[in-house]
């Protein structure tokens, strides 16, 4: 995994598995999108490390998936390589028997405190 928090601990663990199974696939195409880049222009780490004022080995762990890497810096990477990027939002699957994936309504709710008597 590339990212530090992928899982979505609000969600029930089937919906949870679901999304960040989701998640996974998005960044990992990210991902070989910019490897592909990389492959028809070769660039050397140490010029996009450069550019990023980052070092090159880091910029190796980002694209080898063994370190956190943030969108930006997937962003600043692409943009490195002489692309610039554009994130398009598509609706996500129909959740199973045409149901919506999910539910994200969240209920009013009041916490009463039992010892503290009502202000008349």
């Amino acid at each position: 995994m590339r990212t530090r928090t992928r899982d979505f601990p609000g969600a029930d663990r089937p919906t949870n598995e679901r999304l960040t199974l989701d998640v996974a696939n998005d960044e990992e195409a990210i991902i070989n999108e910019i490897l592909k880049i990389r492959r028809t222009n070769p660039i050397s780490l140490e010029a996009i490390g450069f550019l990023l004022g980052a070092d090159p080995s880091q910029v190796s762990r980002y694209l080898n998936g063994t370190s956190s890497v943030t969108l930006t810096n997937y962003l600043r990477i692409a943009r490195a390589l002489g692309y610039r990027c554009r994130i398009v939002l598509e609706l996500a699957d129909i959740g199973p028997r045409n149901t919506p994936p999910l539910d994200l309504r969240i209920a009013s709710h009041k916490v009463i405190n039992a010892r503290r008597s009502p202000i008349p």
